[in-house]
Formats: structure tokens, C-alpha cells, sequence
């Protein structure tokens, strides 16, 4: 958590803080963002993907180059500027979500070398009220990190009221089995 360098996959000191949602009612949690499956709630059919922040294409439309280049001149400093808000030391490279395969553009999303997160309402609810720190992390990340992320890539963030968006924790975070 405070931690200059990243120290993926620890559940007590990974540089990604812990979850994407809080488990307050108007946070919602990660497990309440996502399906059995893992994956981010499905939007209505009718919300389609905008394109990503400064650009004309969406995130899916964009080949791995193009793709590569946004996330380093978009969302690299974008991340960098947020985890300094809650860790001024905190040291952000491609590393604090795509792990180790970010050199070689071999990760996977999500990414299962930074902390899993647990997989019920009720678990994510006792893990934070449990870990006061985890939960700091979680009321950051719902509440700042995730939106943004979601703003730059052309989604829409997860609504733990309605159960609606696209992304949400489980864009980078697994869920624990």
C-alpha cells in the first residue's frame, strides 16, 4: 500500500491498494461488480463503447500499437496523477497493472499477479471493515481511479445501484475462488 516499488500479487502490499468498489451502499463492491465469471456487468445493448479519451477510435477498434502508444501518453500519467493522491511515494509503471508481462505485452487482464479480490459482497464487505487500509484503497479506487479509467478508455464504470457499465474492478483484479 505504501510502498514505493510495486510488489504485485501481495494481499498486503500490493501497489494496486485492493478494491474497485467499497462495500458501502453507494460504492457497491468488486464482487458486486462482476459476474460468476469474473467479468464486468453488461451495460444495456444500447450503450455502446465512445471512443477513448483524445482519440476518434474505440478501445476495441485500436490494434496493439495503437493501443500501446494510449495507454503510455493517456493512461500511464492519468494513473500516475491519481495513485499520487493517495500514495505520494508510490512509484506507477505499467508494471502496477499488467505485472511482469508488461515488457513483453504477454499479460493478461486481469491480471492475476496483483491482489485478488474477494469474490462475495459479504467477504469484500468483512475484508475492508477487517483491513481499515484495504478499505481506503477501496473508497479510492470506486470513487476516483476505476471512473477514471473507465472515462479514458471510452466505457462506462461500473453502477453498483443499477448493476450496469462495463468496467469495473474485475478489469484488472481477479476474484478469489
Amino acid at each position: 500500500m505504501g510502498s514505493a516499488e510495486p510488489m504485485m500479487g501481495s494481499a498486503t502490499g500490493s501497489d494496486m491498494g485492493s478494491a474497485a468498489g467499497s462495500a458501502t451502499p453507494e460504492m457497491g463492491s468488486a464482487a458486486g461488480s462482476a459476474t460468476a465469471e469474473g467479468s464486468a456487468a453488461a451495460e444495456p445493448a444500447e450503450a455502446a463503447d465512445k471512443p477513448v479519451e483524445g482519440g476518434t477510435k474505440t478501445w476495441k477498434d485500436m490494434d496493439k500499437k495503437e493501443r500501446s502508444a494510449f495507454m503510455k501518453k493517456v493512461v500511464l500519467p492519468k494513473a500516475k496523477k491519481l495513485f499520487a493522491t493517495i500514495d505520494p511515494k508510490m512509484k506507477t509503471t505499467c508494471k502496477t497493472c499488467h505485472g511482469k508481462g508488461a515488457d513483453d505485452h504477454t499479460f493478461k487482464m486481469p491480471n492475476p499477479s496483483i491482489q485478488a479480490l474477494p469474490a462475495t459482497e459479504e467477504a469484500f464487505t468483512a475484508w475492508i471493515k477487517k483491513n481499515p487500509d484495504e478499505g481506503k484503497w477501496a473508497k479510492f479506487m470506486g470513487e476516483q481511479f476505476t471512473p477514471a479509467m473507465a472515462e479514458a478508455l471510452g466505457k462506462k464504470a461500473f453502477d453498483p445501484q443499477t448493476k450496469t457499465g462495463d468496467f469495473s474492478c474485475t478489469a484488472c483484479h481477479t476474484l478469489k475462488k
